[in-house]
């Protein structure tokens, strides 16, 4: 039987067209029709639980709950054993997971992040992490969130000491509540003498939050306190802190420590401590001040941490009371503080020996005055002490007629501040010394005097304390401030002291 070519060719074709087709279709059901997906196919469904967070603003350091579920998507069976973790903005925060259960299902405690910028969105996700799924997670959902956070100022007391109407240099800074500095940032402040608002003004940050000098108002007391406030509503809340201010003075006292006795053509240490006048914790460092000697400049230095100095100044031929001031510079003018002081005479020495004296001459000749001085001396103290126990135990009788009329002069004369510093220096310190012998050094304040005249002394404190405090307020504190109800009241304190040391009331008739 003979094949005909053209038969058998077409035959042939139609066959391996017909096993094209069957391979074809055999693949098409065992991939789709039998619902097992290829390895390189979607494997699972990840779903976020539609909880109301997407686009929603959370506090810093808030909890948010990440709900959702892990399964197939062509038969609905849940993926369990499956570990999923947060990532925000494609960054993962591996330590916020959880394992999927038996259904597929996850629910994860999510910490806000207190370092996530407060003025842009951000992406919140879940992702499957291990083990490595066998084939492409179809993710269809994530949440878009914003934060805001608190903020806090912080504030350090400023190392010197400044001086009201200049500028507060201190190391404070403006920090959202992760501690980062909040850069080119507006704040306010204000300044409270006592409970009185006196000043507010805007302060401003740099690239690092570091807040920028304050104004200090030179119409205020000392009794100075600082507030600040800040909030950026929505991104960062309202916060405020106080600070009480212990660096602020409005004039200067010196604790004085000099040489006792101070000699003519000798060298005179100066030396002392820079104190604030009103508050003597307060010392004043690092602060350029020029020592004056009888109205003339004769050095220029600064002051220590603590506020102290020391200067070594050569004096000259002459004797008596000499002037010593301390200045410094300020907004309003200078501040100055000063101690009279008194130069006693150089002691004579003998002329030297000439050649050929007598051996132990020259020696003899110095010794024997110096014995004779010593046994005068010791008599003259033994009659003193003896003298003194005396006066002690008696009232003092001093004629003061010619004192206490200067005092009326003077007040009479309007120069109240006068008048009162001579009662306490010509007429308590002359009463003081009539009956105990006592001076006031050089080195001594009106302040170290009255405690002096308590503890050595033995004078009631309660009646001391009151008059001198007022006389060293109306010098120092209050100059030129005075009136005649301060005058007035002084004499009242003054009195009872000037009946305990005479015996007699004091009057004075105006």
């Amino acid at each position: 039987m003979k094949i005909n070519k053209k038969v058998l060719i077409s035959s042939c074709f139609l066959i391996s067209i017909s096993i094209l087709f069957h391979m074809n279709y055999y693949q098409y059901n065992s991939e789709y029709n039998q619902g097992e997906p290829k390895s390189s196919g979607i494997w699972a469904t990840l779903d976020l639980n539609p909880s109301g967070l997407n686009n929603t603003r959370h506090q810093t350091n808030s909890v948010i709950n990440v709900q959702g579920r892990l399964y197939n998507l062509f038969d609905g069976l849940g993926k369990p054993g499956y570990t999923v973790i947060i990532y925000v903005d494609g960054t993962p925060y591996s330590s916020f997971n959880d394992i999927t259960d038996g259904n597929g299902d996850f629910d994860i405690a999510f910490t806000v992040d207190p370092f996530l910028d407060v003025y842009t969105p951000h992406i919140l996700e879940v992702i499957v992490d291990s083990p490595v799924p066998p084939g492409d997670v179809d993710y269809t959902s994530y949440y878009s969130i914003t934060i805001n956070t608190t903020s806090y100022i912080e504030l350090f007391d400023p190392s010197v000491p400044k001086i009201l109407g200049e500028f507060l240099e201190f190391e404070g800074y403006l920090r959202y509540e992760s501690g980062i500095g909040i850069p080119f940032e507006t704040l306010n402040y204000y300044w409270y003498d006592g409970t009185n608002l006196i000043y507010s003004d805007n302060a401003f940050t740099n690239n690092e939050g570091e807040i920028s000098d304050l104004y200090i108002p030179d119409w205020a007391g000392d009794d100075l306190s600082l507030k600040f406030n800040y909030s950026d509503t929505p991104f960062v809340a309202y916060c405020e802190t106080y600070m009480l201010n212990k660096k602020i003075f409005s004039n200067i006292s010196c604790n004085w420590n000099l040489p006792d006795p101070i000699v003519e053509n000798r060298q005179f240490r100066i030396r002392g401590q820079l104190l604030s006048l009103t508050n003597y914790s307060i010392s004043i460092g690092y602060r350029t001040i020029r020592i004056l000697y009888e109205s003339s400049i004769i050095a220029t230095i600064d002051t220590d941490a603590n506020g102290n100095f020391d200067y070594t100044h050569q004096l000259s031929n002459g004797t008596g009371l000499a002037h010593v001031e301390i200045e410094i510079d300020g907004p309003s003018g200078i501040l100055s503080t000063s101690q009279f002081i008194d130069i006693e005479a150089a002691p004579i020495l003998p002329p030297p020996s000439p050649p050929g004296e007598i051996p132990f001459q020259a020696f003899f000749m110095v010794f024997i005055p110096i014995m004779v001085g010593v046994v005068v001396a010791l008599a003259g103290y033994g009659y003193y002490r003896y003298k003194k126990s005396d006066k002690e135990s008696k009232v003092v009788n001093l004629p003061l007629e010619d004192k206490i009329l200067n005092l009326k002069i003077l007040k009479e004369s309007g120069r109240l501040e006068e008048s009162l510093s001579y009662l306490f220096n010509a007429i308590y310190m002359d009463l003081i010394n009539a009956k105990y012998g006592r001076i006031r050094k050089n080195t001594e304040t009106i302040r170290d005097f009255a405690i002096v005249s308590v503890t050595q002394l033995n004078l009631t404190p309660t009646t001391i304390y009151p008059f001198i405090q007022k006389v060293e307020e109306i010098i120092y504190a209050k100059p030129f401030q005075i009136n005649e109800r301060d005058f007035y009241s002084t004499l009242e304190l003054f009195s009872p002291i000037y009946h305990q040391l005479t015996g007699y009331n004091f009057v004075i008739n105006f």
